[in-house]
């Protein structure tokens, strides 16, 4: 039963990270429309929006590595997987 909770933890945990991520990109998305509206409304010679969109993009694209390629994972789930691989390599007598 306790391991069933964990794994059910686990994937709740997963699922938030998921949505948390989908939250940022569609913010992310809506602000870079407002920034390339005002950007080509005032001025359309030097589209600095494109600046923020870069560095900001950035961001979102470590979001979605951490929320999808590596399973919503964290630092402290990271090292609780190193440390358990540190245990079993012990172990072994190697």
């Amino acid at each position: 039963m306790e391991k069933e909770d964990k794994r059910y933890n686990e994937a709740k945990r997963i699922a938030r990270n998921k949505i948390a991520f989908l939250k940022h990109f569609m913010i992310y998305i809506f602000v870079m429309i407002v920034l390339t509206v005002i950007n080509n409304v005032t001025y359309s010679g030097y589209q600095w929006w494109l600046w923020p969109a870069l560095w900001w993009g950035i961001g979102v694209f470590l979001h979605f590595l951490v929320s999808y390629v590596f399973r919503g994972g964290s630092l402290k789930k990271l090292e609780e997987d190193l440390a358990k691989k540190e245990l079993e390599r012990l172990g072994d007598g190697k």
